[in-house]
């Protein structure tokens, strides 16, 4: 490229809004226009909230941003890909994720789907060895946020757990989540009241946030200092006007139970039943709690509501039999031994177990019209949940729980960048954010169902094209059909 084209890209990047702060991140002058890449002609929904920008232009150095918006001028010498009729969004985040440990499969399987970030919520050695080769190139995958191992109390279900049984056990756990590595703690479902309170206060002077399952024998209104809140459990018991009662009902039983079914027959029916002494009065005083304490919740609807179904529609769902060609055979046979050890359920149980699932729907509405802050997580790698497709799936749920098409967008972007403190440098497709973005081919505003119109992806600025793409998911597909020395998973994170 020749000093007149050097010197035209280098006075472009230097006007409106990039000033020195783009130069710096193009480099040295020689490398100007080599290192940039123009999007040019796409509606921009760019994660903030503003209006669609039509005909929009997005710069990109490496991997960041330097321009998005309109923008008419674009010099000679640079990489220009002709969007028009496309519709560009920022790269989602999946906020509930496990087995990204899986680097042929799992990891660019997220990514191919426009999934460019996520948060697992299992953390082992060999997932923190796969964030490393993401980060330093070796492998395809999103940016990864990264769980402790489950803390929880004895009766815990999953083999691998944190078992703690005393509060100096568990603020010992927390220290051994910090000295881990762990970018926030783990905690489960049969932590009792006093241990979880013990992780909340040892976490607060470790500066570490902790997540997960609010315990079954805590009231969501004393686990407010917990980061996030998954999968909806315990607002219904939390919010009936018989909620002490239920409360000393599951503390009464034993900490150990012999039967594995403990927690999910029995809190789980106890909930369901507090449905019809739900109390809107405490619910609005929780949602403004929450909002108060900065807590936010992660819903994951789409395995909750594919939970309900019984295990064969599961299996014979012919969108589930397409998707499983990319689900590594180690995984597949893990998923599949979920569902045959799972007896079948009549059609009057599957009616009440949806039927309480659209009453969560409807309290997840109220409480994000009170202002809590609602992130999109689905549980990928827990049994037919797929990565990257599935979060598309969870969107719509969410447009179907009352939130609009762009509040959902929004869910897995600009919200879920401003959960894990990273608004600065991801979230929202704007000047000197992370080059991370999916290119659609249809408006998601207008259907949300769209978001799974993958057309392309950016992530790390890199542009996966449609050739690319379909190299690559062909790739994940021959791969998945090998075995590989994978750790055994945990298989997702819930007692549905």
């Amino acid at each position: 490229m020749g000093d007149v084209a050097r010197r035209d890209v280098l006075s472009w990047l230097g006007k409106g809004a990039l000033g020195a702060v783009a130069l710096g991140a193009v480099g040295q002058p020689a490398d100007a226009a080599s290192g940039v890449t123009v999007l040019r002609g796409a509606t921009l929904i760019d994660g903030t909230g503003r209006a669609p920008v039509r005909d929009a232009t997005v710069v990109l150095s490496g991997d960041r941003v330097l321009v998005a918006g309109r923008h008419r001028e674009i010099p000679r010498g640079v990489r220009v890909i002709d969007l028009a009729g496309k519709y560009v969004i920022p790269g989602l985040w999946d906020m509930h994720t496990h087995a990204t440990f899986f680097e042929s499969t799992v990891a660019p399987l997220h990514v191919v789907q426009g999934v460019t970030g996520v948060r697992e919520m299992w953390g082992q050695p060999e997932t923190h060895d796969t964030r490393h080769r993401i980060e330093s190139g070796e492998i395809l995958g999103p940016r990864m946020v990264i769980a402790s191992a489950i803390v929880d109390g004895p009766g815990s279900i999953w083999p691998g757990s944190d078992v703690v049984r005393t509060p100096d056990e568990a603020r010992a756990a927390v220290r051994r989540a910090k000295d881990g590595g762990a970018d926030f703690v783990k905690v489960y479902s049969f932590l009792s009241p006093q241990c979880h309170a013990a992780i909340a206060a040892e976490a607060r002077r470790l500066r570490i946030p902790f997540a997960g399952h609010v315990p079954a024998r805590v009231p969501v209104q004393d686990a407010l200092a917990q980061h996030t809140h998954e999968h909806l459990y315990n607002l219904f018991t939390s919010t009936s006007d018989d909620a002490d009662a239920l409360y000393a009902e599951l503390r009464g039983r034993p900490d150990d139970p012999a039967d594995p079914d403990w927690w999910g027959r029995h809190a789980g029916r106890i909930e369901r039943a507090a449905v019809a002494t739900h109390s809107p009065a405490r619910a609005r005083r929780l949602f403004a709690s929450m909002v108060e304490r900065g807590t936010w919740q992660s819903p994951t609807l789409f395995v909750e509501r594919n939970m309900s179904r019984s295990p064969e529609a599961i299996t014979n769902d012919p969108v589930a039999l397409e998707r499983m060609r990319y689900i590594p055979v180690d995984l597949r046979a893990q998923w599949q031994a979920i569902m045959s050890g799972r007896p079948p359920r009549t059609p009057e149980e599957v009616a009440e177990l949806r039927k309480f699932g659209d009453a969560r729907m409807r309290l997840l509405k109220q409480m994000h019209e009170a202002g809590v802050g609602v992130v999109a997580g689905t549980d990928a790698g827990f049994a037919y949940v797929f990565p990257g497709f599935s979060l598309h799936d969870e969107l719509a749920l969410l447009v179907q729980a009352g939130l609009t098409p762009d509040q959902a967008l929004r869910s897995a972007t600009s919200e879920a960048a401003r959960c894990l403190g990273r608004e600065h440098e991801t979230g929202t497709v704007t000047p000197g954010k992370q080059a991370d973005l999916v290119v659609l081919d249809a408006d998601p505003l207008r259907d949300i169902t769209n978001v799974g119109r993958v057309h392309a992806v950016v992530s790390r600025g890199r542009y996966l094209g449609p050739a690319e793409r379909a190299r690559i998911l062909h790739e994940i597909e021959a791969a998945a059909q090998e075995p590989v020395d994978a750790p055994a998973t945990p298989m997702g994170c819930c007692a549905h």
